[in-house]
């Protein structure tokens, strides 16, 4: 006996498995079983729900993109997620991951990270917020896989952990707050370079970072900083050492703003800008947006190679070796004057030539 071709059965059959695997997605997103761990995802202002789910199936907090786009689509959620972080327990339903991105997380710690701080100081700041140590934080900084990962071709995120105010979950994942961080900084060169044919000297995003991280040590007066940016790549152009100071505050392991002696100018490094002609291997701190646009968009027509401190915060430039001399001079007598009528403040974070008359008269030998 023939048996009868029954399309329609077929087709409820088939329904029926769709409506399973939908069903699976959105009430096992992670699988049957996937334990209590807990996934965190930073969602920034604007963001698409297409890179929401990307994000979310990245952490492991989904398997499939599909039940939780046309889920949200249909709850009309697609376009009032809310902007933050979030932490997710593994096995949490899409319908409860929706009304939460719909609702909004609370209890968010706001973590401020100040311009020109290294990894280390950055480490620092982080780990009692996040509830590890400042040690695994500078470990994972310079983790192969992590920078691998990031597209960092350095030895370490220094200089890509952007300062900022950050709103983050106490507890929060360390590799989440340093992807968000190296992602910030991704952001703020991409605003500076916006409409660039080229970058200076044909630098490359790396390149800029570690100009604008010396600029950053550097600078204490926001609108000096294009100046000093033209006075370094004039110094670059004509094949001159950079004899930048923070240089060597970082190769020496220290604050690049850390006062300096007249020894501590021969302290062999790559790092040394005293020693070594161009710039150093990396970054030296992490700079702000302020500082990559001085780079950028560095004073034009200023054939300045040379400045130095009058100890209040500013400098005095020259193109000139012969004039430069002279300013070291008016320099000396303002920073004595300064330091009359400061005596009793601290003067530990001035420049070199701000601190040390002796180191003054070094630096300008080396010219």
């Amino acid at each position: 006996m023939t048996k009868t071709f029954r399309p329609r059965r077929w087709a409820w059959l088939l329904l029926l498995i769709a409506l399973l695997a939908v069903a699976n997605d959105l009430l096992l997103p992670a699988g049957p079983n996937p334990g209590n761990d807990r996934r965190t995802i930073i969602i920034e202002r604007g963001e698409s729900l297409h890179a929401i789910a990307r994000e979310l199936q990245r952490v492991g907090v989904i398997r499939s993109s599909f039940g939780f786009l046309a889920l949200a689509r249909l709850m009309h959620l697609d376009r009032s997620v809310k902007a933050g972080q979030y932490a997710f327990r593994l096995g949490t339903t899409v319908p409860a991951l929706l009304r939460a991105l719909d609702r909004g997380m609370y209890g968010l710690d706001l973590i401020t990270i100040p311009e020109g701080l290294t990894v280390r100081e950055v480490a620092a700041i982080l780990a009692p917020r996040l509830g590890v140590t400042p040690g695994s934080i500078d470990s994972l900084a310079r983790e192969p896989a992590l920078l691998d990962s990031l597209s960092v071709s350095a030895p370490s995120l220094e200089g890509y952990l952007a300062p900022d105010s950050y709103e983050w979950l106490p507890g929060t994942n360390p590799e989440v707050a340093l992807r968000a961080m190296v992602e910030r900084t991704r952001e703020r060169v991409q605003k500076a370079t916006a409409g660039c044919d080229s970058l200076p000297l044909g630098m490359g995003p790396h390149e800029l970072l570690t100009m604008a991280s010396i600029v950053e040590s550097e600078a204490q007066a926001a609108e000096e900083r294009p100046h000093i940016a033209r006075a370094y790549l004039n110094r670059l152009a004509m094949h001159m050492r950079l004899q930048a100071d923070p240089t060597v505050g970082y190769a020496l392991g220290r604050n690049p703003r850390t006062r300096l002696t007249l020894s501590n100018l021969r302290h062999d490094s790559p790092y040394n800008t005293y020693l070594h002609e161009g710039l150093p291997p990396g970054p030296i701190c992490s700079p702000g947006l302020a500082s990559i646009e001085a780079v950028v968009n560095a004073t034009p027509h200023s054939k300045d190679l040379y400045f130095v401190a009058r100890g209040d915060g500013r400098h005095m430039f020259a193109a000139t070796y012969e004039q430069h001399l002279t300013n070291i001079t008016a320099a000396r007598a303002l920073q004595a004057a300064w330091r009359a009528q400061h005596a009793a403040s601290d003067t530990i974070g001035a420049p070199i030539d701000a601190a040390d008359s002796t180191a003054v008269s070094a630096r300008a030998s080396h010219h």
